[in-house]
């Protein structure tokens, strides 16, 4: 009897195993009979690590003179942007001949899913918006120093596409990752090179790269808006280095955490790590640096199993980080510790000059809750006056200054302020001095009201800008705060469409003189939200962003799924889970940085390898654990 039982689980045992590895051997020959291209893979590579690199200074026109706001001045030169966009436009219209084309040929062979069906209805509010904008001239070519047109938006969406038609294999995301690993080291070695303060733009060589010809006689002239010692990379500024350390560094963790089977890549993917955290300290970049923890909780999140499962392994690590990151901060005058106080530091700002009135008939100053008029009297024979009260018409004692058409004022509501007639360009004007700072005013205009005379000599009103939700933290995040309150109320006028793509400047209230001085850019031209769900809002409108916040959580939500059960042994669930927490990261990211032409493509061109990865994963995990199943049945069985 004993032999009986035997025998039939003796003969089904190698019967199921068989079968086991039938279907391990089916699958790869499925994935190997499929051929690489390269050159379809190209417009991906290109977008992800060569467009970050160009760098090329470009003489062009802003057409923005005609802005009050704005300098006299039209001429005006790029070195980070202008060149980027042209390089991307090139491979957005390849990527759409390869596409219309493929369509005619074999429609077959293209892609669908529902995640694209949010993307697409962000896209068409993008072309409407710009479409129907007062700024349609600027959508369609991009703005002074921005230069994110419609048809780079569009190439963004397109990029998602492409690459989820085109990657097919193991061998195209081995192909693109190897390459934008490369890209990674090279953008590491010019960040160290700006961080030792031996920037190799700043070489003869690498000044020659970056400026025509007729520019090298006269280097002495040629003067870097950042500091020796502050890292920049190719990027534009250097808060865009903590967007690009965001795609990065995530990306490399995982792969090396998880891709082992060749030594010589795992010491690349370190060496890339360390020159992107150099990119990061130098670059000093709070948000990147937040941007890297908030991803770092989620990583802990996902891989909790395997964290458990090594914890000899995984805690050591932890360890080591934690006690790395706290000797750097200590050996560089807790410069970490005091980044991340700023970036969490509310506290309530309070000013001293609170408004100032360009009326019709008089000029009205606020400070400190108390209010200062003035009118300004001129007589053909150029002589002036003034007539000063405050609220209760009482007349506020003057001080002449001998000599002069200028006159203290006695008042200890409006301490040392200086009032006193000037000319500008020949024109009897008036100004008034609050703080140390002079404010510059004329009512000899031709409706004869009152316009103050910006810092450019350009008569214009000024105008309070309404505010929300950051109102009175306006130096919240080295002055991110002014920005949002100020551009929140906008998103009410752009709710089903926007004001047009890369138009954010010109609907910002650039006339709010008064707290743009207070806040620290009265002499900068606001051109960014410095938040890329208040950029999409306003420029694209509030649909188009809810739009691409459901393209995102769509992914976000299929791929935290996928990769919350643990199964990285596929190469595809490896490259996905690395891409999901690095386009997390950008996301996170986006809560103080826009959308920039230097990286965004590689947040784009990610997410669409990021789709066809989950694709390809949740097929692998699938059979990882059909075959797991099978083996626990024959184990059993056998038992």
């Amino acid at each position: 009897m004993s032999d009986k039982k035997r025998t039939p689980v003796n003969h089904n045992k190698p019967q199921n195993t068989q079968n086991a590895k039938y279907k391990r051997k089916s699958y790869i020959q499925d994935v190997s009979q499929e051929k690489s291209n390269i050159w379809l893979l190209l417009p991906i590579i290109l977008s992800m690590s060569v467009l970050p690199f160009i760098t090329k200074l470009k003489e062009y026109n802003t057409h923005l003179s005609d802005y009050s706001w704005f300098t006299y001045n039209d001429e005006y030169t790029d070195l980070f942007l202008l060149y980027k966009q042209k390089f991307f436009l090139i491979i957005t219209f390849a990527m759409a001949f390869i596409l219309i084309s493929k369509f005619f040929i074999n429609r077959k062979e293209l892609n669908f899913s529902y995640i694209f069906i949010p993307l697409g209805i962000y896209a068409l509010l993008a072309l409407l918006s710009s479409l129907f904008s007062e700024y349609r001239k600027f959508s369609f070519s991009g703005i002074h120093e921005h230069f994110e047109s419609i048809f780079v938006l569009f190439g963004y969406c397109l990029l998602v596409y492409y690459a989820t038609v085109y990657v097919k294999t193991e061998r195209d995301f081995e192909i693109i990752t190897n390459c934008f690993v490369v890209s990674i080291i090279v953008m590491g070695l010019l960040a160290l090179s700006q961080y030792l303060g031996k920037d190799f733009f700043r070489t003869k060589m690498g000044l020659s790269l970056i400026f025509p010809e007729k520019y090298m006689n006269h280097l002495d002239l040629i003067s870097f808006k950042f500091e020796k010692g502050r890292v920049y990379l190719t990027l534009y500024n250097p808060n865009y280095v903590g967007s690009y350390v965001a795609l990065a560094v995530p990306f490399l963790i995982i792969l090396a955490l998880l891709i082992r089977k060749k030594f010589w890549k795992l010491v690349l993917y370190i060496l890339a790590i360390a020159g992107m955290f150099i990119a990061l300290i130098g670059s000093e970049s709070k948000t990147g640096i937040i941007a890297l923890i908030a991803t770092a909780v989620l990583g802990i999140i996902i891989f909790s199993k395997k964290l458990i499962k090594y914890f000899y392994f995984s805690i050591p690590a932890l360890l080591f980080a934690v006690c790395t990151v706290i000797l750097y901060n200590r050996a560089n005058d807790n410069i970490l510790a005091e980044q991340l106080k700023k970036a969490v530091n509310f506290s309530k700002t309070e000013v001293s000059l609170q408004d100032i009135k360009t009326l019709d008939d008089e000029v009205v100053i606020t400070y400190k809750n108390n209010n200062i008029h003035i009118k300004f009297f001129t007589f053909d024979d150029g002589y002036a006056y003034f007539e000063i009260t405050d609220d209760d018409n009482n007349n506020i004692p003057l001080q002449q200054i001998e000599g002069y058409l200028s006159f203290t004022v006695k008042d200890d509501r409006f301490p040392e302020f200086e009032i006193g007639a000037t000319e500008y360009e020949e024109d009897l004007c008036f100004y008034v001095t609050i703080d140390g700072h002079e404010w510059y005013f004329t009512n000899q205009t031709d409706d004869g009201t009152y316009y103050m005379i910006n810092l450019y000599g350009k008569l214009d009103k000024i105008v309070t800008a309404p505010s929300a939700v950051f109102t009175g933290y306006e130096r919240y995040a080295s002055g991110r705060g002014y920005i949002w309150s100020r551009t929140i109320p906008l998103l009410r006028k752009y709710i089903i469409l926007g004001s047009g793509a890369d138009t954010f400047q010109l609907v910002f209230p650039m006339q709010d003189y008064v707290n743009r001085y207070n806040f620290g850019y009265y002499d900068q031209i606001i051109t960014k939200p410095h938040n890329m769900y208040l950029q999409i809002g306003v420029q694209t409108g509030v649909l188009s962003l809810l739009a691409f916040l459901i393209f995102y959580a769509i992914y976000f939500i299929s791929s935290l799924r996928l990769y919350i059960k643990g199964h990285y042994k596929s190469f595809y669930s490896q490259v996905g889970v690395a891409i999901f927490l690095s386009t997390f990261c950008y996301m996170v990211v986006g809560i103080a940085n826009d959308s920039i032409l230097a990286v965004a493509p590689i947040f784009w061109a990610m997410m669409g390898l990021g789709i066809c990865a989950n694709i390809k994963a949740k097929k692998c995990i699938k059979e990882e654990m059909s075959l797991a199943k099978s083996d626990t049945e024959t184990k059993l069985a056998a038992n």
